[in-house]
């Protein structure tokens, strides 16, 4: 349309726009909105067509230029790449855009961030200042996902960037940058102290024989791969060799001697952990320098071993990655365990033995030795399994390659080399093994929940919410199956190691109710029966875990014991805190039982702030519920709506009263936030639905919110953190 068109073929032309927007017969996309001149009719007519969008774009599905780089990328200052599919035909060449020039107006700092690029945009009128508008709330790209402020994930990057400052004060080696400088397995793990390598003689400490007996009758939960009169046995060999003067590794095994070098290391560090009082001054840096010099004395070993590999070498490995995750060298652990898996696969401890084995008859035939295999294979496994849920990554072992039998349910002394054996008592125990194959049986059902309900392929809501019922079913099943001294009997009548597998049993099953149903609760308003049961028995589990843990809390041999139990309180106080939330959101009240769940999270999370060391995954994961804890909390004390300021003036002072009851930890975990703990807020929205955008692959993202990498974080959001805003503290 020309700028000679007469005025009443433009006002046709007008009419006609506004008449095929309104006309209900004619597709949405043809469907044009009236326009406000003949000029950008004009522009929108001459527009050239983009055939393809850059990477970002396609990513978000917004507008693209086309170009290379694209408009949004540059306003963004964002690499503009065109690496995706194409299949449209023949990917054409981008055509290059033209730079574009943004003003800025802070005194200092680069023009290369995303702040500075959004300073460039027209301004806008002044929006009401609130938490939500505040500098740890600015719309951000990360990691290729376009964040606004009220996103359900920016919580998670406010705690990276506190993790990253707290951390580092207490432990310069990690998120400091001093990482890019260790080794790759170890980078962003405690460095060890002593990091020793053997060079010549060793020595158990005296007390060598008495630590082994405390590891079998105190350590032990369910991660049980060894006999114990043949590890007893090896003890024997090498302090005969010690009073001999000969090498202590004369007549026995490199891996043999790494196994007592690590039992070693993980009883004197638990037996130290139980026996601490609240008078005891020692810093737990000072019996790490003890016990890691144990550990690294058996790395050696193991790292120097020589020949084929036996049992003794997925053992050895073994424990030492239950060390580990005891002293919280998480990485360390999940690369060690992936060597550990090699060796089981490569002895084929994963198979049925058959008839054609290769092996020699006496090691066939060796009851014990069989056993061991089995009971090696399925404690890898078990972690294998909570190791992949705590870091969101895929297991090393595949259900669809194990066809290896659980290992039988009978304790030491009741095997033989020839076999199974009775006591000479004649009374029947109950079996420490049946804790083990229960776990491994569990966990079997967190792996498979985990393919199927989180699967990262394309998948609708009902086919993960049939995997979701599925998995309940099997759950209970397990549940129904198991011994009364795991299920029915309180376990405060147990002894100490039934005990401690009991517990360790409650806390798993709540855990795998939480995994499989805490996907559907952002989808609690669903009509679905099947939705509604899910909800119930995410929160029903949510409640028993926190009471669990908090009743733990108290006792020292068993809040020791299990190293994943931060876990699982992380997963049960993201439940609670999540679903505050949403009711919040949707202008619902908390009923009695939702006060009640929400004052035992509290509880539970002062708990896991005071108990934990800085650089330690309770620690970090208290640092990340905190961010997730302000959105919940603050929306119980005042309304979604903006607020008159005298009310402001009198909910702030209310919130300041309640807040005073806090404990110490809580408020240390909230003193660098930017709005002070506890104090009313005026949301600049309306509505706050920050987990509306979820997916269900976010829930593994929150898991493996703790420990990382973050390079593409750090690289992305530094620059972006780091320069006040004009008029505007900065939030570091």
């Amino acid at each position: 349309m020309s700028a000679s068109t007469p005025a009443s073929e433009v006002s046709q032309s007008h009419k006609q726009d506004s008449q095929d927007f309104s006309n209900p017969q004619l597709p949405r996309h043809k469907r044009v909105l009236s326009v406000s001149s003949p000029e950008s009719t004009e522009n929108r007519r001459k527009a050239p067509k983009v055939s393809r969008a850059c990477d970002h774009c396609k990513a978000k599905k917004a507008r693209c230029s086309g170009t290379l780089p694209c408009t949004r990328c540059v306003q963004r200052s964002l690499q503009c790449v065109y690496d995706a599919k194409y299949t449209r035909g023949r990917a054409r060449t981008p055509p290059a855009g033209r730079p574009q020039a943004i003003e800025v107006s802070y005194p200092t700092g680069s023009t290369n961030t995303p702040l500075a690029a959004a300073s460039a945009r027209p301004s806008q009128p002044a929006e009401p200042r609130s938490r939500l508008g505040s500098p740890d709330l600015d719309a951000d790209e990360i990691e290729g996902q376009y964040y606004e402020p009220t996103s359900g994930l920016n919580f998670l990057h406010r705690a990276h960037r506190r993790l990253s400052t707290q951390i580092s004060n207490v432990n310069p080696h990690i998120h400091s940058g001093s990482e890019r400088t260790q080794p790759l397995e170890t980078a962003g793990d405690k460095p060890l102290h002593g990091d020793i390598r053997v060079t010549g003689p060793v020595e158990l400490p005296a007390t060598a024989y008495d630590l082994l007996t405390s590891y079998f009758e105190v350590c032990l939960v369910t991660y049980i791969m060894f006999h114990r009169r043949t590890v007893m046995a090896w003890m024997d060999t090498v302090q005969r060799n010690m009073r001999q003067g000969l090498l202590p590794t004369h007549e026995i095994s490199n891996s043999k001697l790494a196994v007592l070098f690590t039992i070693v290391a993980i009883t004197t560090l638990k037996a130290k952990k139980m026996n601490k009082t609240p008078s005891d001054s020692w810093n737990e840096e000072d019996i790490l320098l003890v016990t890691d010099r144990y550990y690294s004395m058996a790395a050696s070993l193991t790292e120097t071993e020589k020949g084929l590999p036996q049992l003794e070498s997925a053992q050895a490995r073994l424990i030492q990655v239950l060390y580990l995750l005891q002293t919280f060298r998480m990485n360390k652990a999940w690369y060690l365990l992936g060597n550990t898996y090699q060796i089981i696969v490569a002895l084929g401890m994963h198979r049925r033995s058959s008839q054609n084995s290769s092996r020699t008859p006496s090691t066939r035939d060796d009851y014990i030795h069989s056993q061991c295999q089995r009971r090696t294979l399925w404690v890898a496994y078990t972690i294998d399994t909570y190791l992949s849920v705590v870091f969101g990554r895929p297991r090393y072992f595949r259900d669809e390659d194990i066809n290896q039998d659980f290992p039988d349910s009978i304790n030491d002394e009741n095997m033989s080399p020839q076999g199974p054996q009775a006591l000479d008592d004649g009374f029947e125990r109950d079996s420490i093994m049946e804790g083990v194959i229960a776990h491994a049986k569990l966990s079997r059902i967190i792996g498979t929940t985990s393919r199927d309900v989180y699967s990262i392929f394309a998948a609708s809501k009902q086919d993960r919410l049939a995997a979701a019922n599925l998995a309940r079913q099997e759950i209970r099943k397990w549940r129904s199956g198991l011994p009364a001294h795991l299920s029915s009997i309180n376990p405060s009548s147990l002894i100490p190691g039934l005990r401690r597998q009991a517990m360790a049993l409650k806390l798993g099953y709540c855990h795998a109710v939480m995994h499989a149903n805490r996907p559907f609760l952002l989808d609690s308003q669903s009509t679905d029966p099947s939705v509604k049961e899910c909800v119930e028995d995410c929160l029903s589990s949510a409640k028993v875990a926190l009471t669990t843990l908090v009743s733990m809390a108290s006792d020292r041999t068993i809040v020791h014991a299990y190293w994943w139990s931060p876990y699982v309180a992380f997963c049960a106080l993201t439940i609670t805190y999540v679903w505050e939330i949403q009711q919040r959101s949707r202008g619902r009240e908390s009923d009695d039982e939702s006060r009640k769940l929400f004052a035992l999270a509290e509880k539970c999370h002062a708990n896991l702030a005071q108990t934990a060391s800085a650089d330690s995954p309770s620690r970090r994961y208290a640092v990340i519920l905190e961010e997730l804890r302000q959105e919940a909390r603050p929306r119980r004390l005042s309304a979604i709506s903006s607020t008159p300021a005298t009310e402001t003036s009198r909910s702030t002072c209310d919130t300041r009263s309640e807040s005073q009851g806090v404990p110490l930890a809580m408020q240390s975990l909230s003193a660098d936030h930017p709005v002070g703990f506890g104090q009313a807020i005026q949301p600049a929205y309306e509505v706050f639905q920050p987990f509306q955008d979820w997916q269900t692959t976010d829930w593994v993202d929150l898991d493996a919110s703790a420990f990382g990498p973050f390079q593409t974080f750090d690289e992305t959001m530094s620059a972006t953190y780091a320069m006040p805003r004009q008029g505007v503290a900065s939030p570091i």
